[in-house]
């Protein structure tokens, strides 16, 4: 249980997109970067704080600017194919290009709150999730969003869909939303928010921050305190799973749909390539132990993208990731 003090202290450091910087690090470029997304084997996108969006075409060794049009800190980028992407953020942000990023548009949020994730399955149908538990849709390529569900006044981090209608949507106090039907419906499967009658403390769940769908059947969900939990029939339990992390927040989750599953946290970043039996933690140049991933990406069987804390880009390159991953140019 908490008590009220120590749960507004802890919704309060943790509304926010991402957790503050840690000590300054030399280096040219020093925004944390909140989200990576690749929509194939070498073009990569990435986004973060004071409207922070970088574009690469080699596969994440190298990463350039791009203006994205605002200073509003950017959570969650997504692109569907090498043209058509959108970024998400603070005070209702959306944008979106359909040039790969050479010029991007705002586009109209029907509701005032901060934005945490997007998700598409095609040029024209995609999700946001954000604050107050609200899931945004649209149709037509973001020219209208309309709210396709709310639930109570929480944060909804994430969302992902494995194909256009079985998905799942995750945020505050382990709340859990699933759709077979691309969105008409949402059923929530977890989360719990209470006062206790006999001391006035809250009992909840524990706060997650992201999702990764990776069939019909199967998706995976991390939190605070190292929390892992995970679904293998379609969403009708949950189960914690065992990863060795410490008491942590852990903060993004990725799979290449297969047996590979990527955690990555605060001074933590797992691997498992049999489906979560076992885990390892990969070596990076340099070090991340006093930093943090947030943000994680698949390309495939070409490797993976991790991103984090005051600029840090990093890559692995083929179908292990349990080898050496190295520190990205900007």
């Amino acid at each position: 249980m908490l008590s009220l003090a120590m749960m507004f202290l802890f919704i309060f450091s943790f509304v926010s997109c991402a957790p503050v910087s840690q000590p300054k690090k030399q280096a040219e470029f020093t925004e944390d970067i909140l989200s990576v997304t690749f929509p194939n084997k070498e073009e990569g996108w990435a986004c973060g704080r004071w409207g922070t969006v970088l574009h690469t075409a080699d596969g994440g060794k190298t990463w350039t600017p791009q203006s994205s049009g605002t200073e509003n800190t950017l959570c969650s980028i997504y692109f569907v194919d090498s043209q058509n992407g959108w970024a998400v953020g603070e005070e209702e942000t959306i944008i979106h290009t359909t040039d790969g990023g050479k010029a991007w548009k705002k586009q109209k949020s029907p509701v005032p709150f901060s934005l945490m994730k997007a998700y598409f399955v095609t040029p024209e149908k995609g999700w946001i999730v954000g604050e107050r538990t609200h899931v945004l849709f649209t149709v037509d390529g973001g020219k209208t969003w309309n709210v396709q569900f709310k639930d109570e006044d929480f944060i909804l981090k994430s969302i992902s869909f494995c194909d256009p209608l079985n998905g799942w949507a995750v945020g505050e106090y382990g709340f859990i939303y699933h759709t077979k039907d691309g969105g008409a419906t949402w059923k929530r499967e977890a989360g719990l928010f209470d006062i206790s009658e006999k001391t006035g403390e809250v009992v909840a769940g524990i706060f997650l921050f992201d999702v990764v769908a990776v069939d019909p059947q199967t998706a995976w969900a991390v939190g605070i305190d190292g929390y892992v939990t995970r679904t293998v029939d379609g969403g009708r339990t949950w189960k914690e799973v065992k990863t060795g992390a410490p008491k942590t927040q852990l903060f993004c989750v990725t799979s290449n749909r297969a047996e590979t599953i990527l955690i990555g946290g605060n001074s933590t970043f797992l691997i498992s390539t049999d489906s979560g039996k076992t885990w390892r933690s990969p070596p990076c140049e340099p070090p991340i132990t006093y930093g943090w991933f947030y943000g994680l990406a698949s390309r495939g069987a070409a490797g993976f993208v991790a991103v984090g804390w005051e600029g840090s880009l990093y890559f692995s390159d083929g179908k292990d990731p349990s080898g050496s991953w190295r520190r990205a140019k900007i």
